[in-house]
């Protein structure tokens, strides 16, 4: 191989080309491996890429932790811009790509238990527009013995001597306070082990020790270097890649946080390690080269067992889109959603049977008009900007957004509705680009009231049929498990056969729980009996209206369009039930409230009986009607259409679900595992198998599960109002574009920058 004839796309890790002195991206290396058959022999598709990937990856120089401050994933050490942004990224100063430190400027850097024991200097590269005193602190105290760094005017790299004990395994707090009257700005810093002369040679940058060829998606590795990414590993995964240079070999590790560890080697053209030993772990997947100076990995990946997904079911597009929002309906309560529920939901059941459940879905935000405006444009909270409460925002979709209505009525479709939700209203923009929009709680003149299911469907059934004559969108929302909690038969005596003589008899009391006019929230917390008949009448209200889904299908079928009919039913919110002493909505960022039920049906271009684990989002819901519609998508959406998750694409790898509490504090679930951040950017980090009601912070003890979740939500969190998964992908499992554009939209772009 002649790797300086090699012309590297860079993007990402501030990679650079190893002695890149051709004009243009060519593809001349003589010894560029390819993928041997014997890579491809078993049963087996690829779930992840690791070139694509690389905003995720961390540095590493001869065991080394090495942080590129020019990166677009320097985002990931920023402690999610919180509670201010400290850091404008994307900076060229002097020509040097960097980040601009503000006042009390912090970084977060995870550190394995060898770095953590054998770091003694930290190296910085530095800019100054004038002669300065930089402070240093690490986890709480000064870096070293000195408090402060004398910087003169310019680039310049630094070394400061750690003192004793400053470091440990998993997160470190680096914070950079420059004098107020001075400009500075980091281009790059390493933890370097051993003493002052080692640290001399460190301190140059070496960027390319790691490089990517984005052409031949191929990492290039100097003898020593390496990159290390924090991953959930599938069942059955395998490390695959093509491997040359003279005599080289990669070393691999995924360690995870309990000891489990998987190791191997990947050399020559039919290399493949086997992950099987850290299955369904979070790990460090760490990739180092050894023994040549420059290693050439072709392909990496990782892949599972079985075949490519099959393709696209690809029938008549629906004639007919029904979108049902069951207000404040809980996904723990739905049997398709979580199989020990309680309440009984034949139809639910029967639906899912054919159609496909996702398990994992989440609203964007945790009461109705943050989560309806992210349906209705596709948008996330940042971009959007509908909150109900926090600082700042608005109650009104804003004007220059499309809209539901629209995008349908565009699609060939005349959108009506029928609502009870009395948030949901033409006020607030819901209502533009529909053809009628009924909203029966506006029209009592109230805001909060007890209207039944079935006087909400059989309004909107009655305009359905007055419209069967043309392709028609339906929203349809009702507001049986929303409060006033009304108890129904025969569901009520069923759930609560016992004796019981409180104030919640037929509906729930609200002064018996506190609840005040204009509050979304109980301020009471009910006697152990009470709790228990709230419960109950709470689940005979998701029977209930389980029950309503089952006259809607009834009379589909009667009308004899039941096949044409596209079916999608969800909640726009959960609702807490004292698990931490509240009740209601838009309280905090727990899965009782973001993880709601989604159902699509629609066998024509949906497959039946599947059941999807991988996280969605309420965004994602516009994309998918439209796609399945075969209509273009609208310019700014943010989400992507779910029928290739259904059938199998992108499934096996975990996909996160985001939500945001009035844009102060932000939630995102990875499989099991969640983390929350609040005002402060300090993050929780809850395991939800063994921690279902989210009592216990792991944030400080399982660092490897930390770094996974914090690399992407701090990536995403960073670039959210930009953000566009169907060109980028999700930010666990990136598409080749997505490197390349947020390298270059850069911290604030102009708006001809934004993809």
């Amino acid at each position: 191989m002649r790797p300086a004839l090699v012309a590297i796309a860079l993007a990402g890790l501030g990679l650079a080309a190893i002695d890149a002195r051709a004009d243009g991206p060519e593809r001349v290396a003589a010894a560029e491996p390819r993928i041997a058959p014997e890579l491809v022999a078993r049963d087996e598709h690829t779930v992840w890429r690791l070139g694509p990937n690389r905003l995720l990856a961390h540095r590493i120089a001869d065991g080394d932790l090495v942080i590129d401050a020019g990166s677009a994933g320097f985002a990931r050490y920023t402690r999610f811009d919180m509670p201010a942004p400290r850091w404008s990224l994307g900076q060229r100063i002097d020509g040097e790509r960097a980040a601009r430190a503000g006042r009390r400027a912090a970084l977060e850097l995870p550190l394995t238990a060898d770095q953590a024991a054998s770091a003694r200097t930290l190296i910085a590269r530095v800019h100054a527009d004038q002669a300065t005193a930089l402070t240093v602190e690490l986890n709480g105290r000064p870096a070293g013995r000195a408090a402060e760094v004398a910087l003169a005017p310019g680039w310049q790299t630094i070394a400061i001597r750690l003192g004793k004990r400053r470091l440990i395994a998993g997160e470190n707090r680096l914070v950079l306070d420059p004098d107020t009257r001075a400009e500075v700005a980091v281009g790059w810093l390493r933890l370097a082990a051993g003493g002052e002369r080692r640290a001399r040679r460190a301190r140059a940058d070496r960027r390319g020790d790691v490089a990517y060829d984005s052409v031949a998606d191929a990492l290039l590795l100097r003898g020593g270097a390496g990159l290390a990414w924090y991953v959930l590993v599938p069942d059955g995964a395998q490390l695959v890649a093509a491997v040359a240079g003279d005599d080289c070999r990669v070393d691999v590790t995924a360690r995870a946080g309990d000891g489990a560890v998987a190791r191997g080697r990947l050399d020559g053209d039919r290399a493949r390690v086997d992950l099987a030993a850290v299955a369904g772990r979070v790990v460090r997947l760490e990739l180092v080269a050894r023994d040549c100076p420059l290693a050439y990995v072709a392909g990496a990946r990782v892949t599972a067992p079985g075949p490519e997904a099959p393709p696209l079911l690809d029938g008549p597009p629906p004639r007919y889109v029904v979108l049902w929002v069951m207000d404040a309906l809980r996904g723990d309560r739905v049997r398709p959603f979580q199989p020990d529920a309680r309440p009984e939901v034949p139809n639910f059941e029967a639906l899912a049977a054919t159609g496909v459940v996702f398990r994992q879905y989440y609203v964007q935000g945790n009461e109705s008009q943050t989560s309806h405006a992210s349906v209705w444009t596709s948008t996330y909270p940042a971009v959007h900007d509908v909150r109900s409460a926090g600082e700042g925002g608005t109650w009104r979709l804003r004007r220059r957004l499309d809209v539901l209505g629209r995008a349908v009525a565009d699609a060939g479709l005349a959108p009506i509705a029928v609502t009870a939700n009395g948030f949901v209203n033409s006020k607030s923009g819901y209502a533009r680009g529909f053809a009628e929009y009924r909203n029966l709680m506006r029209e009592r003149g109230v805001r909060n009231f007890a209207i039944p299911g079935a006087t909400v469907l059989g309004a909107a059934l009655e305009r359905l049929d007055a419209h069967r004559d043309q392709p028609t969108f339906l929203f349809l929302g009702t507001i049986d498990t929303h409060s006033p909690w009304v108890a129904h038969q025969p569901w009520i005596d069923r759930y609560d056969p016992e004796p019981y003589d409180g104030p919640h008899q037929q509906r729930s009391a609200p002064g018996a729980l506190g609840i005040r006019r204009g509050v979304m929230g109980c301020s009471k917390v009910p006697e152990t009996r009470d709790l228990a008949r709230l419960n109950a009448i709470y689940d005979s209200s998701v029977s209930y209206q389980d029950a309503r889904l089952g006259d809607l299908v009834a009379a589909l079928r009667r009308w004899g369009i039941e096949d044409q009919t596209m079916i999608i039913v969800t909640a726009d919110h959960g609702e807490e039930w004292f698990e931490d002493g509240r009740c209601g909505h838009g309280g905090s960022l727990r899965d009782t409230l973001l993880r709601v039920p989604l159902l699509v049906h629609y066998p024509a271009r949906f497959p039946g009986g599947v059941v999807v684990d991988e996280g969605a989002e309420g965004v994602d819901l516009l994309p998918t009607i439209l796609d399945a519609l075969g209509a273009p998508p609208i310019d700014q959406a943010q989400g992507a259409p779910l029928r290739a998750l259904a059938a199998g694409r992108g499934r096996g790898w975990v996909r996160p679900s985001y939500a945001s509490q009035y844009e102060y504090a932000h939630a995102m679930r990875l499989g099991a595992w969640k983390i929350v951040v609040g005002r402060r950017g300090a993050p929780r980090v809850i395991d939800l198998a063994a921690d279902p009601l989210e009592r216990t912070d792991l944030a400080g003890e399982r660092p490897v599960e930390r770094r996974f979740l914090t690399d992407a939500l701090s990536l995403f969190l960073h670039y959210r109002q930009v953000w566009k998964k169907r060109s980028w992908g999700v930010v666990t499992n990136l598409e080749p574009e997505a490197a390349i554009d947020l390298e270059r939209i850069a911290d604030r772009p102009p708006k001809e920058d934004q993809p």
